[in-house]
């Protein structure tokens, strides 16, 4: 994973906000993640511009945190998400 790869989330997830968390459900599988505040962001970031490099760039405006971590940060999400089969790396 670089930060020129891109995402696709996979079709059979369903998103559904409550209060301060997010819930993803794979329908094909019926399993369900659950997603803080900071998760939710990086989720809808993904969504909107399956970039990484673009979603980095978005991140960086958001938080006053060192490049490197929030790098890190992301390809750990991007990961946990491709683990659960609910993004594929393109």
């Amino acid at each position: 994973m670089t930060l020129e790869s891109k995402v696709k989330i996979n079709e059979n997830v369903f998103l559904q906000e409550v209060d301060d968390e997010t819930i993803l459900l794979d329908s094909e599988t019926q399993e369900y993640f659950s997603l803080n505040e900071v998760g939710t962001l990086f989720y809808h970031l993904l969504e909107e511009h399956q970039n990484l490099e673009e979603v980095l760039s978005e991140l960086k405006k958001s938080f006053d945190v060192d490049e490197d971590q929030l790098k890190s940060d992301l390809f750990s999400f991007v990961k946990a998400l491709e683990e659960k089969n609910l993004l594929k790396l393109l």
